[in-house]
């Protein structure tokens, strides 16, 4: 019975002095820590100052995604993974990182003189999906790298030909065809008068002539009249 007493004296005393001892050793570990993360965040700036844009992604990634960092560290590593994202040719996965900055600070902006444009423009474009996020607003679509299709032109309509216009024939007056007609009819009925009545002078003469004396020589026979030819049609 001594002995199980003492041994429950000497489990708790251990315990205790465990848990002062780790008290002691938290603010160095946490220190430890946070140095490291701080030199593995140095270390991927330089990577990014050098360039080496694929290095510097896949450290500050683990970091990040590990939770290894905290505070300034943890903005400073999405900063720096934001703009190699940029760097590298991937706006959207940099854009969504300088959003996870936003979410934990608001009112953070780049700095200007260390940042580049084209990494600007990509921070913009999130701060205004940010904004909307909370707005409950959707965002404007970034249409800056959207190409605009060409406006088709009108079809163009082929001017109609020219309607041939039909040289007119020779010109017939009203009336002309009847008129020249009835000039015919009449030309023919006065010859026609003129050679009855030639041909009545002529069997007057004729009579006149056989009345003479009987004893004197009969004079000779009148030609038959000649009758004009009427004129053709």
């Amino acid at each position: 019975m001594q002995l199980s007493a003492a041994r429950v004296r000497v489990t708790i005393s251990a315990v205790i002095l465990a848990t002062q001892l780790a008290n002691c050793l938290a603010p160095a570990l946490a220190f430890a820590q946070s140095s490291s993360g701080s030199s593995n965040v140095q270390r991927g700036q330089e990577y990014y100052e050098q360039s080496r844009f694929d290095e510097a992604i896949s450290l500050l990634k683990d970091l990040v995604d590990r939770g290894a960092l905290t505070g300034e560290d943890l903005q400073r590593a999405r900063e720096l993974l934001a703009r190699s994202y940029v760097k590298k040719g991937y706006p959207v996965q940099g854009k969504e990182m300088f959003k996870a900055i936003l979410r934990s600070n608001p009112s953070w902006r780049p700095d200007p003189i260390r940042v580049p444009p084209d990494e600007t423009a990509v921070f913009d474009q999130a701060l205004k999906e940010f904004q909307a996020e909370g707005s409950g607003t959707p965002a404007p679509a970034d249409t800056s790298k959207v190409a605009t299709p060409p406006t088709p032109a009108p079809p163009t309509t082929a001017p109609a030909p020219p309607k041939a216009t039909p040289t007119p024939a020779s010109t017939v007056v009203p009336g002309a065809a009847t008129e020249t007609k009835e000039k015919k009819k009449s030309s023919k009925t006065l010859w026609y008068v003129l050679g009855g009545a030639v041909l009545i002078g002529g069997i007057a003469a004729a009579a006149g002539g056989g009345g003479g004396g009987g004893g004197s020589t009969p004079a000779p026979a009148s030609p038959l009249p000649t009758f004009p030819t009427p004129p053709g049609p």
